[in-house]
């Protein structure tokens, strides 16, 4: 078993820290959201409480990419420049690589529900509804965490 560990730590590390900057994204994300709602008096059915997702979006993304970087760079691929121009030349082509992989999902999700909804798709229940949204959200992420750990090793983190 240790092993196995030894041999796939970088990965393991990979998805351990992923879940842990989803986590983190997602918290900023539904705070924003309560503080709006709960402090703000902005009701989620108000045309305004838009604006809040927007905002909450893009800062939910902000999170993730300095939670992401620092600690891929850290604990998963233990490399990188160590003084603050190199730091801040990795952290460029990180965020820029993760705007690249935002328009993928974004892409994937759309075009992966239009192709089941041109196929007549019909949701199915197992646990969860899969509905056409649901499939879309799992191709993108499956393709978006890929594509993400590529860009990350032999982009951003690359050995010298």
């Amino acid at each position: 078993m240790m092993e196995f560990f030894k041999k796939h730590r970088e990965i393991i590390a990979y998805l351990v820290f992923g879940v842990i900057t989803t986590a983190v994204s997602m918290g900023v994300y539904f705070l924003i959201l309560a503080v709006a709602e709960h402090l703000g008096g902005i009701s989620p059915e108000a045309a305004e409480f838009n604006a809040v997702r927007l905002a909450a979006q893009v800062l939910q993304w902000i999170a993730g990419v300095l939670v992401a970087f620092f600690t891929n760079k850290k604990w998963v691929f233990n490399a990188g420049g160590t003084s603050t121009n190199e730091t801040a030349r990795e952290l460029g082509a990180f965020a820029l690589g993760r705007v690249g992989t935002l328009g993928l999902d974004t892409l994937l999700t759309f075009g992966t529900v239009w192709i089941l909804n041109a196929f007549n798709y019909v949701p199915f229940k197992f646990i969860l509804t899969f509905t056409a949204d649901l499939w879309s959200k799992i191709v993108a992420s499956v393709v978006v965490i890929i594509s993400n750990y590529v860009i990350s090793k032999f982009l951003v983190f690359k050995k010298k």
